[in-house]
């Protein structure tokens, strides 16, 4: 009764609508204390599998380095329960752009070239405040860079090719500021051993460990949709109902609002089963840093219809759970979730492995004869337009009819106010 996609043989909807990888990557280096225990690991930016870092905008790279690892891998899937050491771009570290990541996991790296003004020290001691740490990198000490001092805990020094009379006269210049010393760029044993007989206490470089660089598939966007809702999620006449609606027209932010709410660096020990508990957690303004970051790493336009068929599914998918009194806001993520074989081309089994899911919402995606994934087949048999199917749902045919026309009007009405 819909122009829907044409589904694969398999029964998913990838087919339909063919989609070239959208590959998101990031590279963590470990840091190691004077056991050679592993205390955190720096994130490096990465666009490929060459181990090398290649960028234009400084601003760009920091927000696609955080994205990628806060939301798109995951932080503990990443790094585990270490911290993270993270560099900024001054627009960052000057609150130009929202740092929404969790204080107790990160480090904030100051990068050598960041200009060093009066507002770049106040704003890294209201960071410090918030609970980040703050380490300086590459650090050369002169009456300039001193003001630093003031408010970092962790000073990385460069010792590539760096002689060794040099180093320890920096070291006996830095030692008495009470930081953590880190040296970095290690390439050898013997430099390792005379670096830590010097006293240095972190260490750091290709002698101990390279760059190891992890690749995992990441959600399109559409810069108009998010732009628009950036504005929306401030009108004050918008319930929260509204503004889901709004996010799940914006597939990939409604995906990565999931795996933030989810991510034990935001909410720990309780389990997110829905978008609508997600962006309850998460609240406005998390939900509106998410997407100015993700409006600073970059982004891709994609077909509006696609859009309209995720939200006429979700829509489907929570009326028809209502009456079968099975929680309406779990079956409106498993259906705003069952399309996701088509937006990333790759079978659906394997990405919902990937997501931090509810119970109900697995059983519902996963097939079978279970009474959630029964409604997810039913709105999929529906939008497709395969009708003989929907005898076997348990749901009449006027019932399945009008949670699609609600589903329809509400899709529209909601693409009208993007």
């Amino acid at each position: 009764m819909t122009d829907a996609p044409r589904a694969s043989q398999d029964g998913s909807d990838a087919a339909s609508l063919p989609r070239a990888p959208l590959d998101a990557y990031v590279a963590r280096q470990a840091i190691f204390d004077r056991r050679l225990n592993v205390i955190g690991y720096e994130l490096l930016y990465r666009d490929s599998h060459e181990n090398r870092a290649r960028f234009d905008d400084v601003t760009q790279a920091s927000a696609q380095t955080m994205l990628n690892a806060f939301v798109e891998i995951g932080l503990d899937n990443l790094v585990g329960n270490v911290p993270v050491f993270v560099n900024m771009s001054a627009d960052f570290l000057l609150g130009n752009y929202p740092i929404p990541l969790p204080p107790d996991r990160t480090v904030i790296e100051v990068l050598e070239n960041v200009p060093i003004t009066p507002a770049l020290i106040d704003s890294l001691r209201d960071l410090r405040a918030r609970g980040f740490r703050i380490a300086l990198d590459d650090f050369v000490l002169t009456e300039e860079t001193r003001p630093l001092l003031s408010v970092a805990q962790i000073v990385k020094v460069n010792v590539l090719d760096v002689p060794r009379d040099q180093i320890a006269a920096q070291f006996a210049e830095l030692k008495p500021f009470g930081v953590t010393l880190l040296a970095e760029k290690i390439s050898t044993h013997d430099e390792h051993v005379f670096l830590r007989n010097l006293g240095f206490y972190y260490f750091q470089g290709y002698f101990l460990e390279m760059p190891q660089i992890t690749r995992t598939s990441r959600m399109p966007h559409d810069r108009a949709k998010l732009l628009r809702l950036l504005a929306k999620l401030y009108d004050q006449r918008l319930d929260l109902r509204s503004i889901e609606g709004l996010v799940a027209a914006e597939i990939g932010l409604g995906v990565r609002l999931l795996k933030l709410a989810n991510s034990s660096a935001t909410a720990r020990g309780v389990q997110i089963g829905s978008l609508q508990q997600a962006m309850s957690r998460l609240g406005v303004q998390q939900v509106a840093a998410l997407i100015v970051l993700i409006l600073a790493s970059g982004f891709d336009d994609k077909p509006l219809e696609l859009t309209r068929h995720v939200l006429i599914r979700a829509r489907m998918c929570e009326l028809l759970a209502r009456e079968a009194t099975i929680p309406p806001d779990e079956m409106f993520t498993a259906g705003l979730l069952s399309l996701l074989d088509a937006v990333l081309d790759r079978p659906l089994t394997e990405i919902i492995d990937q997501l931090p899911l509810s119970t109900l919402v697995r059983e519902a995606l996963a097939g079978g004869a279970s009474r959630p994934a029964r409604i997810v087949d039913t709105a999929r048999h529906q939008n497709r337009g395969a009708l003989a199917s929907l005898a076997g749902t348990g749901f009449s045919a006027q019932s399945v009819f009008m949670a699609w026309y609600e589903g329809v009007r509400w899709a529209d009405d909601i693409i009208r106010r993007m």
